[in-house]
């Protein structure tokens, strides 16, 4: 095995569809209460740590897993308060509003450790990306 972060992204939308009244005029859509709709199906991508990262950062995992899962956008841990040791289902996610289509079209990211990380380097991880 080895040092491993999945990320997995999904787009949708907490609205309806937006129909065309018969003058031809969009209507607007209607808020769903909690629910969604899938716009784009959900993508996992996995990225492994390898030499060549090894090489970059330093030999430094935890930098190394730091400065990749920043760049998704995510900083919430799926559970408080992060302690000194993180289990593997654990995971951190986020959400990007599109600024010209707002809570029409959501990008929702969720990014796991798994693979050789350690409980307490998975928490070192999740303390920095989260800065709780």
């Amino acid at each position: 095995m080895s040092h491993t972060i999945e990320v997995t992204r999904s787009v949708v939308s907490y609205r309806t569809r937006a129909v065309v009244t018969s003058a031809g005029s969009p209507d607007r859509s209607d808020w769903m209460d909690g629910e969604f709709r899938t716009i784009e199906v959900p993508f996992t991508a996995c990225e492994t740590y390898d030499e060549s990262d090894a090489a970059l950062w330093d030999g430094d995992v935890i930098a190394w897993a730091v400065d990749r899962i920043d760049r998704t956008g995510v900083a919430e841990p799926s559970a408080y308060p992060i302690g000194d040791a993180v289990a593997e289902h654990a995971w951190l996610s986020g959400q990007y509003e599109d600024p010209h289509a707002g809570d029409n079209k959501v990008s929702e990211t969720s990014v796991r450790l798994t693979g050789d990380w350690s409980p307490q380097q998975r928490a070192t991880v999740f303390h920095a990306v989260s800065r709780l």
